[in-house]
């Protein structure tokens, strides 16, 4: 028996991973309490060392699992070079700026921070060509109905917010806009992936979802807060490593072996997802009419309603008739069963000859 199936499932894992698991929990734990609670000493101990141990051995973890196994290599080839350039950015600006009373935004880092959303992308679209067989239009308009719920929450809550207090230049201002932007359409994608199996993803898809919701909080609060002139407030710095363990865990996290059918949503499911994104839609225009902004949500939830009155209108997928309904037609309408009937006998050549 391989190591994997034939769509990059693993049948086992190592059995070391048990014990670094440990230890990054461990570490993520430690960096949490020092964070939050001020405990285990000066702050730059645990943003120096600690988180850039975590986040590389997360890097090395994740190639590793590509190396272990060629069915999904290139997959998690992407993933784990996203890692690594988030890892090297990290270590990288530590170097040259972790003295430094006010430090440089944007810097050369950013390039590398920011390298990891394609990556991401590029992964997680390899993955779907193993995991997802069957492409389907409706489940892919749910995918784009959910891209653009989470584009709503970001746009009212996030990326207002720093449209209304970013006071800094124009670069840096692109690059504030530019990670919860970036955070959200991966999320958003993510979240599209699940509508693309059926709503019944596996705990890989599961736990990728969670590390980059994880590393959205974190970057979502750091816009927010670099936007206000808000500097060196690391009280959320362990959400990120927590999302990067996460990542990793994905990686290796073992699903049994079994069929994987993808049901087919039919009635008020089908359209549940394009319903939700039009009443978040709504709620968000009633909030701009009590605190009017900029009008950016605006566009953002005209988007929705008419993304989602499409999918609504055309592409609501209807469940088959089976046997039973088959049977009752024919027994509501004679002339046409004993139409079937007859057209039965005289198409088997058995049945002309049966009597002499």
């Amino acid at each position: 028996m391989g190591r994997a199936d034939d769509e990059g499932e693993l049948y086992a894992s190592p059995a070391w991973l048990s014990l670094v698991w440990l230890v990054l929990a461990v570490l993520v734990v430690l960096e949490a309490a020092n964070e939050i609670f001020g405990l285990g000493g000066p702050h730059y101990i645990y943003e120096t060392w600690l988180q850039d141990v975590a986040l590389t051995a997360t890097a090395v973890l994740i190639l590793a699992r590509a190396a272990y196994e060629p069915t999904a290599r290139r997959a998690w080839l992407a993933f784990g070079l996203a890692a690594a350039s988030w890892a090297i950015g990290n270590i990288a600006w530590g170097i040259v700026y972790g003295g430094r009373a006010n430090a440089p935004y944007p810097s050369f880092a950013d390039v590398l921070w920011l390298l990891w959303y394609p990556l991401m992308i590029v992964g997680v679209a390899t993955l779907i060509q193993l995991r997802v067989k069957n492409f389907e239009l409706h489940r892919w308009m749910d995918g784009i109905a959910v891209v653009l719920v989470v584009l709503v929450a970001g746009s009212a809550f996030v990326l207002q917010p720093v449209a209304n207090h970013d006071h800094q230049g124009t670069v840096a201002a692109v690059v504030d806009f530019s990670y919860p932007v970036l955070d959200i359409l991966l999320m958003g994608s993510l979240l599209g992936v699940y509508g693309l199996l059926g709503w019944h993803p596996d705990r890989m898809w599961l736990l990728l979802g969670a590390g980059t919701l994880m590393i959205t909080i974190s970057d979502a609060t750091f816009a927010v807060l670099q936007s206000r002139g808000i500097e060196n407030d690391n009280h959320y710095e362990f959400i990120s490593t927590l999302g990067a363990v996460l990542l990793a865990y994905a990686a290796w996290v073992r699903v049994p072996q079994r069929e994987r059918p993808v049901e087919r949503v039919t009635g008020l499911r089908a359209v549940a997802l394009p319903l939700a994104a039009q009443a978040l839609a709504i709620g968000v225009q009633i909030y701009a009419f009590f605190r009017p902004e900029n009008g950016s949500e605006e566009v953002v939830t005209l988007v929705v309603l008419v993304v989602a009155s499409i999918q609504i209108v055309l592409t609501r997928p209807r469940a088959e008739p089976d046997n039973t309904e088959l049977a009752n037609t024919e027994l509501a309408n004679p002339e046409l069963a004993n139409t079937g009937s007859a057209g039965s006998g005289s198409a088997g050549p058995k049945s002309a000859g049966t009597d002499p």
